[in-house]
């Protein structure tokens, strides 16, 4: 059923640490609010203080993490607001419920091989992880479920923010969330197809999948005596 232009939904970026989900979200955020629809970003430290603080990397903590994501985004849409949330969502049946309560959702798989991760991890998380001196990683010894049926695919690896960007909104068109008077906007001046565009070639499966080592030799193990686990990586 095609729903009115002008009313909320919600964008949610899932995918593994280190995929590019930040850089898309703030990206989005501009590109509205360049539109004159300004956007609810949900990603960083304030997310962490106000609505997921004290909670741990354990599968209840991360679903709860995301029930609470879900709840704040879907009084928002109620409202008419525009809500991007960047968070690693690991599990596939608490973003499934949230897209069930918000109903105007737009999935984005934010994905990237294990090598890009690898080269773009600052901190070390997956190389501790891999090495078995941290626990509870997404991806490593803890499973992170991509999408089933992600509106967009994006693989950071491959495609440039820009024209991730074009074949989102491209998509929101297609949904009927955004005009092509609003995708000129947030395109600068360009105009949507007729169908959605095409996402770029893959060469590789996704990342990381339920259970699945994301790397080639890279084993599942589970927290052992003296090993540190994971903190402050829900999102």
């Amino acid at each position: 059923m095609d729903q009115q232009h002008g009313t909320g939904f919600v964008i949610w970026l899932t995918g593994m640490a280190g995929a590019g989900k930040t850089t898309l979200a703030n990206q989005l955020g501009k590109r509205f609010a360049g539109a004159g629809r300004p956007a609810e970003v949900m990603d960083g430290d304030a997310v962490n203080e106000l609505l997921t603080r004290g909670l741990g990397v354990t599968k209840e903590d991360r679903d709860t993490s995301v029930r609470r994501l879900g709840y704040v985004s879907r009084m928002l849409v109620r409202h008419g607001a525009i809500v991007v949330v960047a968070s690693l969502s690991p599990f596939r049946e608490a973003r499934e419920a949230v897209r069930r309560e918000v109903r105007r959702f737009v999935e984005v798989f934010v994905d990237a091989p294990m090598e890009t991760l690898l080269a773009r991890d600052t901190e070390g998380m997956y190389r501790k992880a891999l090495a078995h001196e941290l626990t509870n990683v997404a991806g490593i010894d803890d499973p992170y479920e991509p999408p089933a049926h992600a509106e967009i695919v994006v693989r950071t690896d491959l495609e440039k923010p820009d024209a991730a960007l074009g074949r989102l909104f491209q998509k929101l068109v297609d949904m009927k969330y955004v005009t092509p008077a609003e995708f000129a906007l947030l395109t600068g001046g360009q105009r949507p197809r007729k169908g959605a565009a095409k996402p770029p070639k893959k060469g590789a499966a996704p990342a990381a999948a339920k259970g699945a080592a994301p790397v080639k030799g890279a084993k599942a193990s589970k927290p052992a005596k003296g090993k540190r686990a994971a903190k402050g990586k829900r999102g």
